[in-house]
């Protein structure tokens, strides 16, 4: 049987000097299990009584980056939302063992977190989005143990579901670019570099920290500075006055338990309403995957949409809020 303790986080962070949204909003959770203590941020329109829970990527990212994103800004207007930070990532807490870096832990912790939310606030209606790994640990839930029939639908952002064709079509993309870089004449050292990489690691794993390195090297889908304007992230504030801590950048996972992995059985099996989101200019997940991930899902094809972002690259949440936004409304009230 489970063993859960719910701790309700007290008054205010010790270095709050004055109130602010990262901190005066919402219900904050730790969910102890298995010697994880994983942050829980329930905020936005909990009379909605539709609660979206996010899963966030790495693995070792953090479910907070979603908070302080134009996109859940908005969404929050309409929606609960619920961020949390998977062990031994982000903010989490405690001293799990390393034995519980397992997938299934990973895909336990996810049941735990939605348990939590059903029992805590009354049985609402959900639905589940994932990003990058988030969207691959969400489908092996919704895919396992009837689990889907907890949840209204499925947003897939981006997601990794298997990881052998994944590292090769990074790798494919990355190797058709290197040669427009070549020729400009910049650089001429790192881009031998990476075909050098290549050709001494013909079959990367999905550990291997390189092949983001270089496929982000050759991402120019966006401005940066159009990008920050877009999405107006007081950065000063969420570093002093928030639930940031240096636990985010102290917490590092050992990605290598992932490494293999392979959700398609659990894809297959998935039946609820889906929405698959994905930018046309991924470096990390390239768009020609979004194809494969849609195909490889169960839902009916009247059930689950597809939608491709222009000038977007890995997170549509942050880089086009707009349309983000307006498709994830659009699934939502349709299927809630």
């Amino acid at each position: 049987m489970k063993q859960l303790i719910w701790l309700a986080l007290i008054a205010s962070f010790l270095f709050a000097c004055e109130k602010s949204e990262y901190l005066s909003e919402g219900n904050y959770y730790f969910i102890r299990h298995k010697g994880a203590a994983m942050p829980v941020w329930v905020k936005g329109n909990l009379a909605s009584g539709v609660f979206l829970i996010t899963v966030h990527g790495g693995p070792g990212a953090s479910g907070h980056e979603f908070a302080v994103t134009k996109s859940f800004s908005e969404l929050e207007k309409d929606y609960a939302v619920v961020y949390w930070d998977q062990r031994f990532s982000g903010l989490s807490q405690g001293d799990p063992k390393k034995s519980t870096l397992s997938i299934d832990q990973f895909v336990e912790d996810v049941d735990v977190v939605v348990d939590f939310v059903q029992q805590q606030f009354n049985n609402p209606k959900l639905f589940m989005l994932g990003h990058s790994w988030g969207g691959g640990l969400s489908a092996a839930w919704l895919g396992r143990n009837n689990n889907q029939q907890k949840v209204k639908g499925w947003i897939d952002v981006d997601g990794s579901v298997f990881d052998s064709l994944e590292v090769q079509v990074v790798k494919n993309w990355t190797l058709e670019r290197v040669p427009a870089k070549i020729a400009e004449g910049k650089d001429l050292k790192f881009w031998q570099y990476v075909i050098d990489w290549y050709q001494q690691h013909p079959a990367p794993k999905y550990s291997d920290k390189e092949p983001y390195i270089f496929a982000a090297a050759l991402d120019t889908a966006f401005d940066a500075v159009s990008l920050a304007d877009t999405n107006q992230i007081d950065y000063g504030k969420l570093l002093l006055r928030s639930p940031y801590s240096l636990a985010y950048f102290t917490n590092k996972v050992d990605a290598r338990f992932a490494d293999g992995l392979d959700f398609r059985p659990e894809l297959r099996r998935i039946t609820i309403p889906a929405l698959v989101l994905w930018g046309k200019d991924d470096p990390t997940l390239p768009v020609e995957l979004a194809d494969f991930a849609f195909k490889t899902l169960g839902t009916a094809p009247d059930r689950k949409t597809k939608v491709e972002f222009e000038r977007c690259g890995h997170s549509p949440h942050y880089e086009q809020p707009t349309r983000f936004v307006g498709a994830m409304r659009e699934f939502m009230e349709r299927y809630q």
